[in-house]
C-alpha cells in the first residue's frame, strides 16, 4: 500500500511538471508524514547523508575539466585529427562525426556535452558539404550517447558513487561497449552514405595526419591519465578530476583561450550544474530509503523470479524497463532513481555487478534517444536547426543499430569484462 501511494504521487507530481528531484522528495515526505511511524527529522539526515560521499566531489571537477578543454580549442583539434584519419572512408564526415564522438568522450563524459560540442562544428560542416540535415543530426545525437559510456563518464561516477562498485573498474568497462557501439554506428553509416548524402574527401597525406595528431595529442592524453592513474592506485577517481581540471587550465593557458572571464563563467556552469544532480540525488535518497524499508527490491526480484529463473530474459525485461523509463525522464534522473532498486535484483540473479551497470546505464542511455522526449535527439535538432518530426524516420534505423550493440553487450559479458580483467585485474 505505502509503495503503491509513493509511486502514485511521484507520477502525479511529474505529470503536473513538478521537477523529477522535488517530485521524488514531496511524495517521500507525504508518504512519512502519512505513516506517522517515522520521525521527520530523519528526513534531512537521509538527504544530506547521501551527498555526504568523497567520490560525488569527482561530478563538478569532470564537468568543469570538459568545459575548460572545449573552449581551449581541443575540439577543433579533435574533429581535424578524425577526419585526416577517415575523412576518405566511404560516409564522409558522417564518419569523422562518430569518430570525433568517440574522442571526445574521453573529454565530456556527457552525451548533453557532446551533442553541443561536436554538433556546433559538424552540422555546419554537413550542411556546406550538401548532406541531408535529417540524416546529420541523427548522426551527431545517436553518436553522442558514447560520451557517458567510454571513460570517463559522469554516469559511472554516479554508479559507483551509489552502489560502492570500483569507478576506475566502471570506466575500464565502458571502453569496449563504447567502441562496439561505435563501429555499429560507422559500419550503418558506411552502408546509408549515399541516403545520407555523404562525400568522400582524398585520403590526407601522412604529414596532415601526423600534424593533426600532435595537436589532438593533449585530448588522447587525458583520458589516459586519469584511467592509468586511477588503476595505478596513484589516485582516486576525485583526485582524478583535480588532475583534470588543472590539466585542462594549463592547456587553455598554453593556448591562450582562456581568462578570467570565461574561467568564472565555466566555474558557474559547473556549480549548476552539480547542484541540479545533487538535487535529484537526495530527493532520490528519501525516495529509494523508503522502497528499500518496505522491501520493495525483495518483492521485485521474488516477483521476477516467479516469473522467470532465466537471467537473460530477466536482463531483458529490466531492459525494455529501463527504455521504457528513459523515453520519458531525462538520464541522471533515471539512472538515480532505478540504481537502488535494481542492482540487488542483479545480485539475487548472480549477474555480474560490473556488466550489470553496464546494461543499465547504456539501456537508459538508449532511453534518451527514443521519442517522444528524447532530450539529445531535441538539442541535436535546435543545433542543425532541423524539425524533430522529420528525423523520426532516420532515427530508427540508428536506434536499432545502437539496440543491437546493447543486446551483444547484454548476452556477451565478456564484451564489458574483457577490459577490467586484463587491466583491472577485476575477478582474478
Amino acid at each position: 500500500m505505502t509503495i503503491a501511494i509513493l509511486f502514485g504521487l511521484f507520477a502525479i507530481l511529474l505529470l503536473l511538471g513538478v521537477p523529477i528531484a522535488f517530485s521524488m522528495g514531496l511524495s517521500a515526505v507525504v508518504v512519512l508524514a502519512w505513516g506517522g511511524d517515522v520521525p521527520l527529522l530523519i528526513l534531512p539526515q537521509r538527504f544530506f547523508s547521501s551527498l555526504d560521499s568523497f567520490p560525488l566531489m569527482a561530478i563538478p571537477l569532470f564537468i568543469l575539466a570538459g568545459n575548460l578543454m572545449n573552449v581551449s580549442g581541443i575540439t577543433e583539434a579533435i574533429v581535424r585529427f578524425a577526419k585526416s584519419l577517415i575523412g576518405h572512408v566511404r560516409g564522409g564526415l558522417g564518419q569523422v562525426n562518430i569518430l570525433t564522438s568517440v574522442l571526445f568522450s574521453g573529454i565530456s563524459g556527457s552525451a548533453a556535452a557532446d551533442v553541443s560540442a561536436v554538433g556546433s562544428m559538424m552540422l555546419p560542416a554537413m550542411k556546406r558539404e550538401g548532406y541531408k540535415p535529417e540524416w546529420s543530426v541523427v548522426i551527431t545525437a545517436t553518436s553522442a550517447i558514447l560520451g557517458p559510456i567510454i571513460p570517463p563518464s559522469l554516469l559511472m561516477v554516479l554508479y559507483g558513487a551509489m552502489t560502492g562498485l570500483s569507478i576506475g573498474t566502471l570506466f575500464l568497462a565502458g571502453i569496449l561497449p563504447g567502441l562496439v557501439i561505435a563501429a555499429l554506428l560507422m559500419a550503418y553509416t558506411w552502408y546509408r552514405a549515399d541516403d545520407i548524402g555523404a562525400v568522400r574527401h582524398p585520403r590526407a597525406p601522412r604529414s596532415e595526419v601526423w600534424s593533426s595528431f600532435k595537436t589532438a595529442v593533449p585530448a588522447l592524453i587525458m583520458p589516459l591519465l586519469i584511467i592509468g592513474g586511477i588503476q595505478s592506485g596513484f589516485f582516486t577517481a576525485t583526485e582524478a578530476g583535480i588532475l583534470a581540471v588543472v590539466y585542462g587550465l594549463l592547456y587553455g593557458a598554453v593556448s591562450r583561450q582562456l581568462h578570467v572571464g570565461n574561467t568564472i563563467g565555466f566555474i558557474r556552469d559547473a556549480a549548476i550544474s552539480t547542484s541540479s544532480i545533487l538535487i535529484i540525488l537526495g530527493g532520490a535518497a528519501l525516495f529509494s530509503w523508503i522502497i528499500a524499508r518496505e522491501g520493495f527490491p525483495a518483492q521485485l526480484a521474488s516477483g521476477l523470479g516467479n516469473l522467470t529463473e532465466n537471467r537473460h530474459l530477466a536482463l531483458l525485461l529490466i531492459v525494455v524497463a529501463l527504455l521504457c523509463l528513459g523515453m520519458f525522464i531525462e538520464t541522471i534522473s533515471a539512472l538515480i532513481l532505478v540504481t537502488p532498486i535494481l542492482a540487488p535484483i542483479g545480485m539475487v540473479y548472480g549477474i555480474d555487478p560490473i556488466h550489470f551497470a553496464m546494461v543499465t546505464v547504456i539501456s537508459v542511455l538508449l532511453g534518451s534517444i527514443t521519442p517522444p522526449v528524447a532530450i539529445i535527439v531535441l538539442l541535436a535538432c535546435k543545433i542543425g536547426e532541423v524539425d524533430y518530426a522529420k528525423v523520426m524516420r532516420p532515427l530508427f534505423p540508428y536506434f536499432a543499430i545502437i539496440l543491437l550493440g546493447l543486446l551483444i553487450i547484454m548476452f556477451v559479458p565478456s564484451v564489458t569484462l574483457f577490459v577490467p580483467r586484463m587491466f583491472g585485474g577485476y575477478g582474478q
